[in-house]
């Protein structure tokens, strides 16, 4: 006999395992709407669903993934792991730290140039300024890239003018700045999820 008063268990989705696991060392609440709006209108932004469900969330996340955990990963499963090993902040809007917030950070930000890649939005930060994008545009819309920090300088001078987004994007890719690391947020999420 059934109870139709019962609530089934549903487990948390990844963006809830993942923040809530011990690798996070610090959440920031949920954004507020309107500093999401006036972000994307200052600097010429889309925010995805996506990222925007998480900033509404979390409004950013500091955390550690030691490598002896991606060492306990099916071997097709490390590369990733690894790369994704090397960031340890996702940036918020509006959250007030100095360093996890993209009000203050971007508008001087030496890692990531809004007006070089118009079609991607930096969504994390790592090591040696290497980043996470959100690519906003063309074929690759929604798609989450890792990017090499140390090409950065070097992609700037060398150019993409005259190239469509899509050519842009995946001379990036040819040439090791950028590298697939998720088909959308919640995919990089369910990547995380599995780290804990």
């Amino acid at each position: 006999m059934s109870n139709d008063n019962t609530i089934p268990f549903r487990r948390p989705d990844a963006l809830a395992r993942f923040a809530k696991s011990p690798l996070v060392a610090a959440r920031y609440g949920g954004a507020e709407e309107a500093r999401l709006s006036a972000f994307e209108t200052e600097h010429e932004v889309s925010l995805s669903d996506g990222y925007r469900d998480f900033l509404m969330r979390e409004n950013g996340l500091d955390y550690h993934i030691p490598h002896t955990t991606i060492a306990t990963l099916p071997a097709e499963a490390q590369r990733d792991a690894f790369v994704l090993s090397d960031i340890n902040t996702l940036f918020g809007i509006g959250n007030g730290h100095p360093y996890f917030d993209l009000e203050e950070l971007a508008p001087a930000m030496d890692f990531h140039d809004y007006g070089f890649t118009p079609f991607a939005h930096v969504v994390g930060l790592g090591g040696d300024f290497s980043t996470l994008v959100e690519i906003t545009e063309g074929k690759h819309t929604g798609a989450i890239m890792y990017t090499d920090g140390e090409l950065f300088h070097g992609m700037r001078s060398d150019g993409i003018a005259g190239k469509s987004t899509d050519e842009a994007i995946d001379y990036f890719i040819e040439s090791g700045y950028y590298y697939p690391i998720a088909t959308n947020l919640s995919d990089l999420f369910e990547k995380y999820a599995r780290l804990t």
